[in-house]
């Protein structure tokens, strides 16, 4: 059974008898003395915190942004031409005032401390017990604090719970440099793996364990090495890592890969091997399955998503939502064909006749079948409708209306405002529930992974490369291309490592991030991107397919080199004098 935190602090409060509820202060005061004294309640309190923590989601917030940072980067673009990810957000327009992707949740940070503090004195949990719940909520803090440092910088590390008599130095805490926030993340991993366990009883599924937190330090130390090695310090070290942290960090990530790997605890996901495509698609589906290390656990029922509603092609939603993200050719052609060679879609070929683009695309890794919907894939027992118009026998384009019967436009290609496939002809199938009849708000209970085993193998891969261990990195993406089915690689590179995660990171919340720690994000995202339209040929009852020279539609997608940190803001430096001086650029 899934672990669920909303039920399990539910609970915890409906164990009070009325008269105590009734007697009671409200539980959000933290020092209340039944919280400390009642097992329950301190198990309720560590499920409060992880239930802040929306975050992990895709770094998603609102209704509508399921899927924010694909949107923002080289993998596609927000469907909606009025949304402000793509017409503010993506054109570059980010400035001092923020608004993107914000993230300050001190409140939070300031439940983990009083926990620490308060769980010391408990007689309510044996001493073991509080060594595990400890760590629990360490691990939760460092992973706030990691999403934040990945944001803007150096942040303040904080580490008591404030008071209100406290000096103006402990109150008005200034920034720690950013080498300084990831060292204490890499630290209190240390601090607790030897507190975790290596698993869970099914009924506890969903807190982290000693290898959820060497996952993070494996993330963490890799993230901090690529800012060392391609980034530059600035503002006295509140941003960037120095130059000479490079080597160490890349070995902190190496190294807790490399445990992660060697403990054989995980694998990759493998229960459909004669069918690969189909395999990866359900990696995302069959939860806490053996390539699981940790997930944000959702149930559609008070934790859920909206992430099917927006995602899901229109034909398969409630008149309203449906394909959020839109999918570049570029990305498209980022998947290679399973015989290595580069997956660049033959333009002249493409156009010269009508295509069913199953057949077209017939020779693409898996993974692309897996990650991607277009024109004519099934879903749900139904073909895909993209089109945006009719050839008729006579060579007519008919784009609105019908003819003989058949809607000039097809189901899924626009409605109401709402993108479809009309911007790109691709959208996102990677995590779609072909099972969750019918679509609609709040009903996404797929868990969201946030740590898997591909991923370390790739981070294993980069971190070896950048260590001059070019034999291990080829041995960890050959691992991620044979699951897939495409041929191995001869030699690893900087660029074909770079690119295996692209394609099997896909659509997962990594690429942007990456491409900003690479600091490659300028060149990768200010450009042209492109996409297809499909129209419906009578004659031949396939496709005929036209080329989207832009994507955008009018709009720059601009990434400028101050937006490799978010903003502080000028209002939380006038709450906090200290937190200056803002990043720069802004």
């Amino acid at each position: 059974m899934k672990f669920r935190h909303v039920f399990i602090l539910a609970a915890a409060f409906l164990a009070l008898s009325c008269d105590q509820v009734l007697d009671k202060a409200p539980l959000n005061i933290i020092s209340e003395d039944k919280v400390w004294n009642d097992a329950v309640l301190i198990n309720a309190y560590i499920d409060r915190v992880y239930g802040e923590m929306d975050f992990l989601v895709r770094d998603g917030s609102g209704f509508e942004e399921v899927d924010p940072t694909s949107g923002l980067a080289d993998e596609g673009r927000q469907g909606r031409n009025w949304h402000p990810l793509f017409f503010r957000w993506k054109a570059g327009l980010l400035d001092k005032d923020g608004g993107l992707l914000e993230l300050w949740p001190y409140e939070t940070i300031r439940k983990t401390n009083e926990f620490l503090e308060k769980i010391v004195s408990t007689n309510a949990v044996p001493e073991q017990t509080k060594k595990q719940l400890s760590a629990r909520i360490r691990y939760a803090r460092a992973l706030i604090y990691f999403n934040m440092v990945k944001r803007y910088g150096g942040i303040p590390v904080i580490t008591r719970a404030q008071q209100i008599d406290d000096s103006y130095e402990e109150l008005f805490v200034k920034r720690n440099k950013e080498a300084e926030v990831y060292d204490f993340i890499l630290s209190e991993m240390d601090g607790i793996v030897a507190d975790l366990p290596a698993s869970y009883p099914a009924a506890e599924i969903g807190y982290p364990t000693k290898y959820a937190a060497l996952a993070l330090k494996s993330r963490a130390a890799m993230f901090a090495a690529s800012i060392a090695s391609w980034g530059k310090v600035e503002i006295d070290g509140l941003v960037g890592v120095p130059a000479a942290d490079a080597q160490r960090f890349w070995q902190a990530s190496y190294d807790a890969s490399k445990q992660i790997i060697e403990s054989k605890a995980f694998s990759l996901y493998n229960k459909l091997p004669d069918n690969k495509s189909e395999n990866f698609r359900q990696l995302f589906l069959d939860e806490n399955n053996s390539e699981v290390i940790f997930s944000k656990q959702l149930t559609g029922v008070n934790v859920g998503s909206n992430y099917d509603l927006f995602m899901s092609p229109f034909q398969f939603c409630p008149g309203w939502g449906g394909s959020n993200t839109s999918v570049y050719l570029e990305m498209v052609e980022s998947f290679e064909n399973v015989d290595g060679t580069p997956g660049t879609l033959d333009k002249a070929l493409a156009t010269s006749k009508p295509w069913n683009l199953t057949e077209l695309f017939a020779k693409k890794d898996p993974r692309f079948f897996a990650t991607i919907y277009f024109e004519g894939d099934m879903w749900k027992g139904e073909a895909i409708e993209n089109w945006g118009g009719i050839i008729t026998p006579a060579g007519a384009k008919i784009t609105s209306g019908f003819y003989e019967g058949r809607s000039a436009q097809g189901r899924s290609f626009s409605a109401g405002g709402y993108a479809g496939g009309q911007m790109t002809g691709f959208n996102v199938k990677k995590y779609l529930d072909d099972k969750l009849i019918p679509v609609d708000q709040g009903k996404t209970s797929v868990d969201f992974i946030v740590f898997r085993y591909g991923e370390i193998l790739l981070n294993f891969a980069e971190a070896a490369f950048e260590l001059n261990k070019p034999a291990e990195a080829l041995d960890a993406i050959n691992q991620l291309r044979s699951r897939a089915g495409i041929k191995a690689l001869a030699a690893a590179t900087r660029e074909n490592i770079r690119h295996e995660r692209k394609v099997e990171l896909a659509f997962e919340n990594h690429r942007w991030w990456d491409l900003r720690r690479w600091r490659i994000a300028e060149e990768a995202i200010t450009r042209k991107f492109t996409g297809i339209y499909t129209f419906y040929d009578v004659t031949s009852g396939k496709f005929k397919i036209e080329l989207n020279p832009d994507a955008m539609a009018g709009t720059p997608s601009s990434f400028q080199a101050k937006h490799y940190y978010l903003p502080i803001t000028p209002g939380r430096i006038a709450n906090n004098p200290n937190l200056g001086p803002e990043n720069p650029g802004y």
